[in-house]
């Protein structure tokens, strides 16, 4: 037993990058959940805001001075209220202010908010209540002043965010598990053979994609199947572009998983590797947790990711019910991504071999 032990042990120390990416990922990838997921865990969201002054009386532009103060640059101000309704919807803005003129007492102030921003809203509220309460020329307000209007679609707004980023996040952790049978492939040289009777290994990997692109397909359509009956009613046009989104990012995943394993030598390498890359990508992209939670060094890293892309085009498409150039753009970085990746994998394995 212990020179069974002992040889795995010294088979482990001689992979200097199994070493390193054993020893070194699990506390790299605590320090990166710790700074993303550490703000909103204390309660310190950077919310986007958008601000409407219809009032414009010398007490609102003191609400609005104190909140620019507060916010800083991540508050916006606009000249419509169907503006700041806008903003808030399509995501531009995580919850709005609308202060609109009283017939008598102070101005009224309203938070606009859209489902799936509870969080976002709520905090913005308590920012408001002592400025609301300073407006009325009271200390200490006996009731919340500041009202929660919720605009765009109503039903319930988390099972249809998280159809689509769960569904993204194990569809990349699937293709990663599934790509390692190439290394299998590969150690024991039936590649090699199979590139001989095959003419190279250009259709070896384009049949692994295409087999991890319908894996995705497949997991998909499990989610958004059990998902069915909480999702608002949904056109032919809306299913037909979750059908393209599903498919770019079943390819998306085959791609990157087909790059990152020709890239390393074993499955001691791959594990680790694929584990830390599918973790990160989800956390920064809004699979493990909405962007809004993170601060906005993080949101905006997020857009480095196919998942912050693929749940955006899943959210305008199956919740907002838009087609929009976002959608578009989704779609073109996760098809280029699958490409790159699949090209990446190609150059890989023929300078291995």
């Amino acid at each position: 037993m212990m020179a069974v032990a002992g040889a795995w042990a010294g088979s482990f120390w001689r992979d200097r990058a199994g070493v390193v990416l054993t020893l070194l990922l699990p506390p790299l990838v605590y320090l990166l959940f710790a700074a993303i997921f550490g703000a909103g865990a204390r309660g310190d969201i950077d919310t986007a805001v958008m601000l409407h002054d219809a009032a414009r009386t010398p007490a609102s532009s003191a609400m609005v001075e104190a909140l620019e103060n507060d916010l800083g640059g991540r508050l916006r101000t606009v000249d419509a209220a169907a503006e700041l309704e806008r903003g808030v919807l399509d995501g531009r803005a995580d919850a709005g202010v609308l202060i609109r003129p009283s017939v008598s007492g102070p101005p009224q102030v309203s938070v606009v908010s859209a489902a799936g921003r509870d969080v976002a809203a709520a905090a913005l509220q308590a920012r408001l209540e002592p400025m609301a309460a300073a407006l009325a020329g009271q200390t200490s307000p006996p009731a919340a002043r500041v009202a929660i209007r919720e605009v765009g679609p109503t039903g319930d707004v988390q099972a249809a965010y998280y159809a689509g980023a769960v569904s993204v996040m194990f569809v990349f952790f699937a293709a990663m598990h599934g790509a390692m049978g190439g290394l299998d492939e590969r150690r024991s040289g039936l590649q090699a053979r199979l590139a001989l009777a095959r003419g190279g290994l250009a259709p070896i990997l384009g049949g692994r994609a295409a087999w991890l692109t319908a894996v995705g397909v497949m997991q998909t359509g499990a989610v958004f199947a059990a998902a069915w009956t909480r999702l608002p009613a949904l056109a032919a046009w809306q299913i037909a572009g979750a059908a393209v989104t599903a498919v770019l990012v079943g390819f998306a995943a085959a791609g990157l998983a087909l790059a990152l394993t020709a890239a390393c030598r074993s499955r001691e390498q791959a594990q680790p590797l694929t584990t830390f890359v599918v973790l990160l990508l989800a956390a920064l992209g809004g699979s493990m947790a909405p962007r809004f939670l993170m601060p906005e060094a993080f949101r905006a890293l997020g857009w480095a990711t196919p998942h912050a892309w693929a749940i955006e085009a899943y959210q305008s498409l199956v919740w907002r019910g838009e087609f929009t150039p976002v959608v578009l753009s989704g779609w073109a970085v996760l098809a280029a991504l699958g490409v790159a990746g699949l090209g990446a994998a190609l150059n890989l394995e023929r300078r291995r071999g």
